[in-house]
């Protein structure tokens, strides 16, 4: 008898956007019977990516209601569940800013400009990280893995919550290690830099796990997958339309840029990678791979990613932020159309995460026979 494929799912991160991984998750679920378990083996999660793939995890044996569980997280979704929004705060925030740039000041120069603790709080009670221990030892699980950025060392490194067996790597810049995943790890993974504060994880300093990892799938590949489903949180590249005038780009245009640098680009590069070797192992004979010192194989590869840009559904939703953050935001331009990719990554409201949510289910939905296609033979 053929042994079963080992299914991977890789999340990819994209702050608010990640809603959009909820509807795609559902409507697999919604494809499979009732009660049955994970079809995922090897569940990967970066930035908040890591979030939805730790409520994946934790509910692995029974996976109908954990993408259920956490669609309903997202539709109800606030700002203030995720970082504080108060207006003293954010004016105070802000105000020390502008304190750290002015010279003869003797003043702590912040690392964030927002404080997550609210997210920490949210975690706790909305992730049964029990629930990963029960599906690993039941086998429904063989790893789930989270990515982060060392401040320290700039290494990123993927926490492995793993099965005895599972054997882990270090290669250039990168590094597999054992750990407990809990709530630290997640908030390290997500800590956009300068926008969250790192997180201290046995007495090092962790910020967002896509920031250096310039090889989103290589957790998986790592970790013995043959098929890997990949839930990006951004449109594919189009040519952008021309500019509408030929202003210098305000400040919000300029971070939509560098966080698209940091979660789209490299996750688009390292796709394109795998393909060209699955291109390649297939030119190669059966037993020419036999004998190759190092293993190679032929990697089924699905990708979902949204079909309409993000950021033209964050100008529609605008409105729905705490209008002290509306202000803030767009003081940098960021409620405009040009500085729009940085509020599609703040956004976390419910009206904005729903229209995700729905996008992500029809999206789903169209990438169906490939997605079926990809699960045969392991559920």
């Amino acid at each position: 008898m053929a042994a079963r494929p080992k299914l991977a799912l890789v999340l990819s991160g994209g702050g608010a956007r990640a809603a959009y991984q909820a509807g795609v998750l559902h409507a697999i679920a919604e494809r499979l019977p009732r009660g049955v378990p994970c079809p995922f083996a090897i569940v990967c999660g970066t930035s908040a990516g890591a979030i939805n793939a730790a409520a994946v995890a934790a509910g692995a044996l029974h996976f109908h209601a954990a993408t259920s569980q956490l669609q309903s997280l997202w539709s109800s979704a606030n700002a203030h569940d995720i970082y504080r929004t108060d207006r003293w705060h954010l004016a105070v925030s802000g105000a020390r800013w502008l304190m750290s740039f002015m010279p003869g000041l003797k003043h702590r120069r912040p690392v964030s400009l927002l404080d997550n603790t609210p997210l920490g709080h949210l975690l706790e009670r909305a992730v049964p990280f029990a629930g990963v221990r029960a599906a690993l030892d039941a086998r429904v699980l063989e790893a789930f893995a989270v990515t982060a950025m060392s401040y320290h060392s700039g290494l990123s490194v993927t926490f492995c919550d793993a099965r005895p067996e599972v054997e882990l790597w270090q290669r250039t810049q990168r590094v597999g290690v054992r750990a407990s995943i809990g709530v630290p790890h997640l908030l390290a993974s997500s800590a956009i830099p300068f926008v969250f504060a790192p997180t201290a994880i046995d007495g090092e300093y962790f910020g967002d796990g896509a920031v250096r990892q310039v090889a989103p799938t290589a957790p998986a590949l790592h970790l013995g997958a043959d098929r890997i489903l990949v839930i990006g949180a951004a449109r594919a590249s189009l040519l952008p339309d021309p500019p509408s005038s030929n202003a210098p780009p305000s400040v919000a245009q300029i971070g939509s840029q560098v966080l698209a640098s940091i979660f789209t680009d490299a996750l688009g590069t390292d796709l394109e990678k795998v393909r060209l070797i699955n291109a390649a192992v297939r030119q190669i004979p059966p037993d020419a791979l036999a004998r190759s010192p190092v293993p190679l194989r032929d990697v089924a590869l699905t990708v979902v990613t949204p079909s309409v840009a993000l950021e033209d559904v964050a100008l529609d939703h605008v409105a729905e932020l705490p209008r002290a953050l509306r202000l803030l935001l767009a003081s940098v331009g960021g409620t405009g159309e040009g500085g729009s990719g940085l509020l599609s990554y703040l956004l976390f409201e419910p009206g904005y995460c729903r229209a995700l949510i729905e996008l992500g289910y029809a999206d789903a939905q169209t990438k169906q026979p490939e997605i079926d296609a990809l699960l045969a033979g392991a559920c």
